[in-house]
């Protein structure tokens, strides 16, 4: 009878840890799906740039490239989303070099050419080597932190960490838990992440800085409410701008688009 509970017991401890593994790996998926292979580089957009490697502070190195503007007014440090890496958002270098900005396109640690493993913990350590990087390159130049969706999450606990100049956030989601709740409604999955990701928290200790929010109401993989809530959030100075299409449209980089008169407003605060 004792070997018999024992058995029980023990399967019983196997089916908690593989449930427990399986829970993890879900997360992980659903978090982050980094691409080695890098598809495109601001070359391909005629656009001279800098190869950069820098260091994280547990040693894990980082791979970037710097697209100095002509006459630059400031710098973009620029966090991207959970997927692919910087050869994805190698089209974005003419939106900035066109509008003045020095731009710092750089990858998380496992994403395109960065070492190591991706975490929560990981990327911020990543997102502070970025602006250190990026400050060393610009000299004296403003430095705008701007992400996008996972990278808004980041940016956020950046622009805490540094003395950014503003924050651009773009279809970013309050926290890992309200964006569990919303896209996973009937499962419990906001009470057992490893991750917090709260920006909510972030921008609301952000006091002072600079900030703009944008987001569409069509956005297919963060649901609009949640930016909402994320920008409801914020301390002040702080403006949403609705934008339009899906969730890598960024409708606002498009002359008489949906948004585009409010981000060139906000970017026109950096005289050159």
């Amino acid at each position: 009878m004792k070997k018999a509970v024992f058995a029980l017991l023990i399967l019983l401890l196997a089916a908690v840890a593989a449930g427990w593994i399986a829970l993890r790996r879900f997360e992980y998926d659903q978090l982050y799906r980094p691409t080695a292979d890098i598809a495109a580089t601001p070359a391909q957009f005629r656009l001279r740039f800098q190869e950069v490697q820098f260091i994280a502070a547990d040693g894990t190195a980082l791979h970037g490239w710097w697209i100095p503007a002509n006459r630059p007014r400031g710098t973009v440090v620029y966090c991207h989303g959970n997927a692919r890496n910087i050869g994805s958002n190698a089209h974005l270098a003419p939106e900035f070099f066109k509008r003045g900005f020095n731009l710092l396109l750089w990858d998380y640690r496992g994403y395109g050419r960065s070492a190591g493993r991706p975490s929560e913990k990981g990327f911020y350590e990543d997102a502070r080597a970025a602006f250190d990087a990026a400050a060393a390159m610009s000299g004296k130049l403003p430095i705008v932190v701007y992400g996008l969706s996972l990278g808004g999450a980041v940016a956020s606990q950046l622009a805490v960490d540094r003395p950014a100049a503003a924050l651009v956030v773009e279809g970013a989601f309050a926290s890992a838990a309200d964006l569990a709740r919303r896209r996973y409604p009937r499962l419990p999955l906001d009470r057992v992440l490893s991750v917090s990701y709260d920006s909510a928290a972030k921008v609301a200790a952000l006091k002072g800085l600079p900030k703009l929010f944008g987001h569409s109401p069509t956005d297919e993989v963060v649901p609009f409410q949640s930016g909402r809530i994320l920008h409801a959030s914020a301390a002040a100075p702080k403006t949403f701008v609705l934008l339009s299409g899906g969730h890598n449209d960024s409708s606002w980089f498009k002359p008489g688009a949906a948004g585009n008169a409010e981000l060139e407003a906000f970017l026109g605060q950096f005289e050159r």
